[in-house]
């Protein structure tokens, strides 16, 4: 990798697995272009993000905030690990800047609405770096739903320099709140990149004679956290199977203790309608994804990466701050049988990967070019 030495340094802060994927066609596009960048993880998924790294073939300045570790699965854990990130970034100012930054330095990006994300915020002041917050603008117009996300994403929105949107939509929403950041709609989620910079290495039609029906994820705090909200989703799960096949449950480790404190994993485990299977690397699971005729989730991500692949998505949620896919690929589970069921069959079919999408990295490069517009051209087309 050829890197220019006199460009600015992009200091690109992670901390789940997802941040990180959808933050992969950035650094992707750096590293092509010969442009400097390092990461800087704060390893709330510190055992997952090296995998990450190989996956999308960087060759990453990696350092971490905080020592390599295991990733946060428990609440306990999550407390010591914010405890301990909170510790690392009011340390002597001086000593972080000359371990963590590299000069010239650049902008500081975070992404999204986790507990990374402000950490990040307040890690990139505490640096003195300017910084650019990545798929800004989604909300679902309720301060507190969901929890603590919506949050978060206004929290940092107010306080960054730079706010990509990935769509005019989001960005005018932005505009409207007349924040002192400066707006810029990266025209679609980097998150489509990624997926597509995985489907290219994986191989578009891989592995199509072991279709299976059905992905199920579930993971987000606001189902997990309340044993009555994950037995109201799991039991309509249940009564969907049926009638949609064979579903592949992809078990994050947080869900898998839910499930047993809610004393559901046996009765799922012994459903002969489900398959219980951990969480595996990004380009398994975007392989089974591609091969499923049916994706039930809570996740905004795979909401959008459904759509990507021209999937049929149950949101297993009642309300979303993302709009990719809703009324064509996606539907807010409406709890009733009959009209989800109506929703999903009306909607199958062969879905696969437009031979058009290829990873372009546009919404990548608008990112950079927006944030070095002195040292690279804004893109016209």
């Amino acid at each position: 990798m050829n890197i220019q030495r006199d460009l600015p340094v992009t200091h690109i802060v992670i901390g789940t697995k997802a941040q990180f994927i959808k933050m992969a066609p950035i650094a992707r596009l750096l590293q092509e272009s010969g442009w400097p960048y390092r990461l800087l993880d704060l390893g709330q998924h510190g055992s997952i993000t090296p995998g990450i790294v190989s996956d999308f073939g960087l060759e990453a300045d990696h350092l971490h905030v905080l020592p390599p570790g295991a990733t946060v699965t428990t609440y306990s854990q999550a407390l010591h690990w914010v405890l301990a990130a909170i510790s690392r970034i009011a340390s002597p100012r001086r000593a972080l800047s000359a371990e963590l930054v590299k000069q010239p330095a650049g902008y500081a990006l975070v992404h999204g609405d986790t507990l990374s994300t402000i950490l990040g915020l307040h890690l990139a002041r505490r640096l003195r770096l300017r910084l650019g917050l990545v798929e800004a603008g989604l909300s679902s117009g309720k301060l507190f739903d969901p929890f603590p996300e919506e949050l978060i994403r206004r929290h940092v929105e107010k306080r960054a320099n730079m706010l990509f949107a990935p769509d005019d939509v989001s960005a005018e929403r932005l505009r409207a709140r007349s924040l002192k950041g400066e707006v810029v709609s990266t025209e679609y989620n980097t998150g489509r990149d990624a997926l597509l910079l995985i489907a290219a290495k994986n191989g578009r039609n891989a592995d199509r004679q072991q279709t299976f029906s059905t992905v199920l994820t579930l993971h987000r705090a606001e189902t997990i956290s309340r044993s009555s909200r994950l037995r109201e989703i799991i039991g309509h799960v249940i009564r969907l199977a049926p009638e949609i096949g064979r579903i592949r449950f992809f078990l994050h480790e947080p869900t898998r203790r839910a499930l047993i404190r809610a004393n559901l994993l046996e009765p799922l485990t012994d459903n002969s309608h489900f398959e219980l299977v951990p969480l595996g690397s990004y380009p398994e699971f975007t392989k089974a994804l591609a091969r499923s005729r049916y994706i039930l989730t809570d996740g905004g991500s795979i909401q959008e990466e459904a759509s990507y692949l021209n999937k049929p998505c149950l949101i297993l949620r009642r309300t979303t701050e993302r709009q990719q896919g809703i009324g064509t690929t996606a539907m807010l589970t409406s709890f009733d049988v009959e009209t989800d069921l109506e929703f999903l069959h009306a909607k199958a079919h062969d879905g696969s990967i437009s031979a058009a999408l290829t990873p372009s990295l546009r919404a990548a490069r608008i990112i950079v070019e927006h944030l070095y517009p002195r040292a690279f051209p804004v893109a016209g087309d």
